[in-house]
C-alpha cells in the first residue's frame, strides 16, 4: 500500500498544497486504495493490483479542479511513475539491452577482422603448397556478412524492446525507498565502471601497439596486424558501451547527471546531432573498406568523430547554460 500513497504524492508534488488539494488528493488515495483491495480479493497478485489501481483511479485530471493551480500540462506529460516492480522490470531489460549493443557494435567490429583472418589462413595455406581460388577468396568474405548481420540483428530486436517501455524524454519518478535503494547500487557500481573504462581506454591505447609488433615480429605483408588492432578496439568498445549504457540507466532512473531536469533540452539537441553523426561515421567506414579496401586505416574515424561531437556537445552545453542566465 505505501506504493498507492508514493504514487499520490509524486501526482500532487507539483500542486500547491491548499484544502482542496488534500482534499483531491486523499480522495484520489482511497479510490485507489478500494481498488486495489478489490483487485486483490478478484485473486490478483500484488503488481496487478497496484498497476490496476493506478490505471483506473491515478488520472490527476479526475480529481482537480478548475481553480487549483498546477504546472503546464505538458510538464506533467513528461513525467511518469514507476513502481518497484517496474524498475527492476526496467533494469533488467537494460541489462540485456547493454549487452545486446555491446556485442552488436563488437560483432561489427570484428567483421572485418574476421575476413583479414580469413585471408591470411588462405595466403598461409597457398605458401604452404595448397591452392587459393576464387571460390576461396569469396568464402572469406562469409563470415564478415554473418558477424554484420548478427549485430545488425541484436541492434533492431533489442532497440524495438528498448521502444515498448515508453521512457524517451520522460522524467521518472519513484518512491523515495526506491530511489535510496537505486542510489545505494548506483554508487556500488561506479568503481566497476571506472575499471571497465580504465581498461576500454588502455586497450585502445595498445590496438595499435599491437599492430606494430605483429608487423615487426611477422613482417608488414601479414594480414595479423589489423586482426590484432580490430580485436583490441572491439574488446575496448564493448566494455565502453556495456558499462556506460548501465550507468546510463542508473542516471535516468534517478534523474541525475545527463538526465537532469535542467538538461533535458539540452541532451535532446545533443542526442539529435548524435543520430545523424555516429551512423554517417559507420556509413563513411563501410564505404571505405568496401570502396577503397582501407579496413585497417578507415577506423581512424570513429575517434576523431567521437573527439569532435565531445567538443561540441560542451560547446553547446556552455552556450546554453550561458543564454539561460541571461
Amino acid at each position: 500500500m505505501d506504493t498507492l500513497k508514493n504514487y499520490v504524492d509524486s501526482v500532487f508534488a507539483n500542486l500547491l498544497k491548499t484544502p482542496e488539494v488534500l482534499e483531491q488528493k486523499n480522495a484520489m488515495l482511497r479510490k485507489m486504495q478500494n481498488k486495489y483491495q478489490q483487485l486483490k480479493s478478484d485473486g490478483k497478485s500484488e503488481h496487478e493490483a497496484i498497476s490496476g489501481a493506478i490505471a483506473a483511479h491515478g488520472n490527476i485530471d479526475d480529481f482537480t479542479v478548475p481553480d487549483i493551480p498546477f504546472t503546464p500540462a505538458e510538464h506533467l506529460q513528461n513525467e511518469v511513475y514507476l513502481t518497484p516492480e517496474q524498475v527492476d522490470e526496467y533494469i533488467d531489460h537494460r541489462h540485456h539491452f547493454a549487452w545486446a549493443m555491446a556485442t552488436g557494435v563488437f560483432l561489427c567490429i570484428m567483421g572485418p577482422a574476421s575476413l583479414f583472418l580469413g585471408q591470411y589462413l588462405a595466403g598461409y595455406r597457398d605458401g604452404q603448397g595448397g591452392r587459393t581460388s576464387e571460390m576461396l577468396d569469396i568464402l572469406t568474405l562469409v563470415p564478415l556478412f554473418i558477424f554484420v548481420a548478427a549485430g545488425v540483428a541484436l541492434f533492431i530486436l533489442y532497440g524495438m524492446k528498448e521502444q515498448q517501455f515508453e521512457l524517451e524524454e520522460k522524467r521518472i519518478k519513484l518512491d523515495s525507498t526506491t530511489y535510496s535503494r537505486l542510489k545505494a547500487e548506483h554508487k556500488a557500481f561506479r568503481p566497476r565502471l571506472a575499471v571497465a573504462v580504465a581498461t576500454g581506454v588502455a586497450l585502445c591505447i595498445l590496438a595499435p601497439v599491437s599492430m606494430l609488433l605483429s608487423v615487426v615480429l611477422l613482417g608488414e605483408e601479414n594480414g595479423l596486424s589489423l586482426v590484432f588492432l580490430l580485436s583490441f578496439i572491439a574488446i575496448g568498445v564493448f566494455l565502453f558501451i556495456f558499462y556506460g549504457i548501465q550507468d546510463e540507466t542508473y542516471e535516468k532512473l534517478l534523474s541525475i547527471g545527463e538526465f537532469a531536469k535542467d538538461k533535458a533540452e539540452k541532451n535532446k539537441v545533443v542526442g539529435i546531432v548524435a543520430g545523424v553523426v555516429f551512423p554517417l561515421a559507420a556509413a563513411i567506414y563501410l564505404i571505405a573498406g568496401f570502396v577503397y579496401y582501407a579496413w585497417g586505416s578507415a577506423w581512424i574515424i570513429f575517434p576523431i568523430v567521437g573527439i569532435l561531437f565531445g567538443i561540441f556537445a560542451t560547446v553547446y552545453n556552455g552556450y546554453a547554460d550561458l543564454k539561460k542566465k541571461k
